[in-house]
């Protein structure tokens, strides 16, 4: 990818953000951390699982981030907006960052059955379901801390909790599908 599509991608989104009002959502600083991330991953040649786990991080994010903004007109309709944003944003990328992998589970049972077999994954995906677990994961801990505290624990709690479970996935990711 050359600069001028970067510029011509960056500026759009740059007049995008700079154009909303001042928000209190959880939390635009976690999706924009760990879009650069990913994008960071992509750029210096890491494994396509590893931008998997910034793509899925990113979406649960964006999508609790978007979640908050919205008035609530029915049940369970945040947890709708963050699996809707986690299919629009993972499902499209999958046949554009096609890469597959095996999984050897060896748990117990005879060869060929279901806990002792080679299953193929892409390696998008599961690195994006994992990225989103880990997203949940530290987003609902920034929640517990702050509701047993009264407040966070230290400022920008949810960004750091955010990238520290994010790049732990990603370890985690690495070593999984290395």
């Amino acid at each position: 990818m050359n600069a001028k599509k970067i510029l011509a991608g960056a500026l759009p989104s740059a007049i995008f953000l700079g154009s909303i009002p001042n928000v209190s959502a959880h939390c635009p600083l976690c999706t924009g951390a760990v879009v650069a991330g990913g994008i960071g991953a992509k750029y210096l040649g890491l494994d396509v699982s590893i931008v998997g786990v910034f793509a899925g991080a990113a979406s649960i994010s964006l999508g609790l981030w978007i979640a908050r903004k919205i008035k609530r007109y029915f049940r369970f309709q945040s947890a709708l907006i963050v699996l809707l944003s986690y299919l629009s944003i993972v499902l499209p990328s999958i046949p554009l960052l096609s890469e597959k992998t095996y999984l050897m589970v060896s748990l117990f049972g005879s060869p060929g059955s279901l806990l002792n077999r080679v299953y193929f994954v892409d390696k998008l995906l599961l690195g994006s379901i994992l990225g989103s677990v880990f997203a949940l994961l530290a987003y609902y801990l920034h929640l517990y801390i702050k509701a047993k505290r009264g407040k966070v624990f230290i400022p920008y709690q949810g960004v750091i909790l955010t990238l520290l479970f994010v790049v732990l996935a990603g370890f985690l990711t690495y070593f999984l599908v290395r």
